[in-house]
């Protein structure tokens, strides 16, 4: 994207207050005064030098004058690699299209001020205003459903418009970038694959939920098991809060992965696929999205600090199982902590997995000293506005029921941090662990954007079962470079949890040199996976796992409109991947 993503931040100003001087030196000034230097002394072997007259002055070098530098000015603006048609990647005639337009919008402009105006074809299908936000806090429009693709097979072009009334004066005065054109366009859905065609929504119950998933994906096929699994993590979310839910909890599985994998309101999705790359232990995720259903019922102006710090604490780990306090004290010795009161006031922009663990390592400290009911109080008292910011809330209401400030429960919190015992093995898991997530968000900004936490658009899926497209939350890139870059990840992932972190490393280094050099494959590992790849997808298949062990490859795939995993045998030889199977 063209537009950096929203940085934060934060300048400390100390100024020193001066008293009145009392003695008779002159006071500083904005001009600093000149010194007279007392000529030499003349000697007697200077006596063949002129002697300066009254009329002789030295003549100062001049400097050639700098123009001053002109910073442009922060203007409104709209470029189109930063609108996101849904469906992506491409839409099917009778698909209902979703427009989200990120702008950037300057310091001077109120985004609920700016106008949207969308256009196909010459005709208005949607306005609007800059009345949402992208979890990296840009201001977007979101326009949910509003083009009717039906009978509307072919080219398209989209134009979009912000301000097109000319109201914003000040922040616009360069009116040429505020409208996108993009060419669209609308495919046969004769050529659509038929089980995309052919999806639909269907339910299934068990004693805690109603799970939804669409026909024709991994989670439908693997249902009756996701069940009892979900039940499972439920019943832990019910037992670590004591909260019961007042009714049965919706969860969506989808066949696509959306930020870390999961998300959750007042509803819960989670991806679910063979190629789910976001590393995520299904179990543990459905115990933190649970979570995050459950303690809105008593607490629902929770700041988020604190409802992800729960969320994991009571999930017994991030990603996986892991001891909060021991990964809390990694995080401390290999340097990057972050301090509370900037997390707690910038918790989403911060790395997430430090964010997260470092939340609930200081929740768990919290319910260790005084227990989960006196947390509970204060959890669910705990506001936005109890303090002019986040940080300022939570010090408030740590004193009202800990009797500490947030400076002092966080002294003497890292005291116990420091006091846990060295773990080497831990240190590696979380370097591998960050780098992983870092990798696999770049990945997501450079070649799936709508998959990337902070530009990603996460629908109610109860809203899309009722006016969208289960493709909505299904359909992403499945270019080549996707499926290769994808399998890689997935297996970086596999070996860091085998804790294998440097064969994990290896491969996340080959990922990383594929995304910074514009998607060329210039490793022989990198080509490797896209030559398994080119051969899986020339036999039909599409691949879902891949894993190279020197110069044997195992992949596993699946045909368009079938879930049935195959698996093919390779070998390397003579610097050619032969089936063997």
């Amino acid at each position: 994207m063209k537009k950096a993503y929203l940085l934060f931040l934060f300048l400390l100003l100390f100024l020193a207050a001066c008293g009145q001087p009392t003695d008779s030196r002159p006071l500083a000034t904005a001009v600093p005064t000149t010194q007279t230097t007392p000529l030499p002394p003349a000697t007697a072997t200077a006596t063949n030098q002129p002697v300066p007259t009254a009329t002789e002055t030295a003549v100062p070098a001049t400097a050639t004058p700098i123009p001053p530098t002109i910073t442009p000015q922060p203007d409104l603006a709209l470029y189109p690699e930063d609108i996101y048609i849904y469906p992506v990647p491409y839409l099917y005639a009778g698909e209902k299209a979703t427009f989200q337009v990120i702008a950037d919008v300057p310091p001077s402009v109120t985004p609920e001020d700016v106008s949207v105006h969308i256009l196909v074809d010459g005709t208005e299908v949607a306005s609007g205003f800059l009345t949402d936000r992208t979890r990296g806090g840009d201001p977007q429009g979101l326009f949910k459903w509003v083009w009717d693709t039906t009978g509307h097979i072919g080219q398209h072009q989209v134009e979009i418009t912000l301000d097109k009334e000319d109201v914003i004066t000040v922040g616009d005065e360069v009116a040429e970038n505020n409208t996108a054109v993009l060419a669209v366009p609308v495919l046969d859905p004769a050529n659509e694959t038929p089980a995309e065609a052919n999806a639909v929504w269907v339910t299934a119950e068990n004693d805690c939920c109603q799970v939804h998933v669409v026909t024709g994906t991994a989670a439908y096929r693997d249902l009756p098991d996701l069940l009892v699994t979900i039940d499972t993590a439920v019943q832990e979310a019910i037992h670590k809060l004591g909260e019961e839910p007042k009714a049965p909890l919706h969860i969506y599985l989808i066949d696509r992965v959306l930020g870390q994998g999961g998300y959750a309101g007042s509803i819960i999705v989670v991806s679910y696929s063979d190629r789910q790359y976001a590393a995520n232990d299904l179990y543990q995720i459905m115990v933190h999205e649970a979570v995050h259903v459950l303690d809105r019922q008593f607490a629902p102006q929770r700041i988020s600090f604190l409802a992800e710090g729960i969320a994991v604490w009571a999930s017994g780990g991030h990603y996986k199982p892991e001891d909060v306090d021991t990964r809390a004290a990694a995080i401390l010795r290999t340097g990057h902590y972050v301090p509370l009161a900037e997390l707690v006031n910038n918790f989403y922009p911060i790395q997430h997995e430090i964010g997260y663990m470092e939340a609930a390592g200081f929740v768990n400290y919290l319910i260790k000293q005084r227990g989960w009911q006196q947390f509970k109080t204060f959890y669910t008292n705990t506001t936005a506005e109890d303090g002019a910011t986040l940080a300022e809330a939570l010090d408030a209401n740590l004193q009202l029921y800990y009797g500490r400030t947030l400076e002092q429960a966080e002294e003497e919190w890292l005291a116990f941090l420091n006091d846990q015992p060295y773990n080497h093995d831990e240190e590696q898991d979380l370097e591998t662990t960050l780098r992983y997530y870092n990798t696999m968000r770049h990945y997501q900004a450079t070649f799936d954007p709508t998959a990337y936490f902070l530009t990603a658009w996460f629908p109610y899926p109860n809203e899309v079962l009722e006016m969208g497209n289960p493709a909505d939350l299904s359909r992403h890139p499945e270019e080549k470079i996707n499926l290769a870059l994808e399998t890689m990840l997935y297996a970086a992932n596999q070996a860091m949890r085998a804790k294998n972190f440097n064969r994990a490393n290896v491969i996340l280094d080959s990922v990383e040199r594929v995304l910074n050099n514009n998607g060329s494959f210039i490793d022989p590992l990198a080509s490797s996976y896209l030559e398994l790849v080119n051969i899986t997808t020339e036999m039909g298949y599409e691949p879902q796992q891949i894993t190279l062990t020197g110069r044997q490859a195992v992949v596993q795939a699946t045909k368009p409109g079938s879930t049935a995993l195959a698996q093919f045998n390779l070998q390397l030889k003579d610097d050619t991947w032969v089936l063997t199977n």
